[in-house]
């Protein structure tokens, strides 16, 4: 889909019209917060496999594999939590907030 840039009620041209992304920078935060929580919460099987690798070097090995396996858990979370957050902001951001700024003469609008 192709989102088309609105021209500048002053400057008449798109060339330096960006769009005002206040609730994407949000969506980006609050995502990867709720993934990475919920990816470390769910990590369960990723540490005990973590563990289980980790035990061939006993006591040690066992935590720090079970650690790694919780961490990458919580990670995946976070990543996938802050694209989808990112998108949903994006969204709001362009079709129902709907407010620009032009780059060059510093007017805000909305398309």
């Amino acid at each position: 889909m192709s989102e088309e840039t609105p021209l500048c009620p002053n400057c008449c041209t798109e060339t330096f019209v960006v769009l005002v992304n206040n609730t994407q920078k949000i969506g980006t935060a609050v995502g990867g917060v709720a993934g990475g929580a919920a990816g470390y919460a769910g990590a369960t099987s990723g540490a005990a496999t973590g563990a289980a690798i980790g035990s061939v070097v006993p006591v040690i090995g066992t935590g720090i594999g079970a650690i790694a396996g919780g961490l990458a858990g919580a990670m995946a979370g976070f990543f996938a939590g802050s694209k989808i957050g990112n998108e949903v902001g994006e969204h709001v951001d362009r079709h129902m907030i709907g407010l620009y700024r032009c780059n060059r003469c510093g007017t805000q609008f909305e398309s």
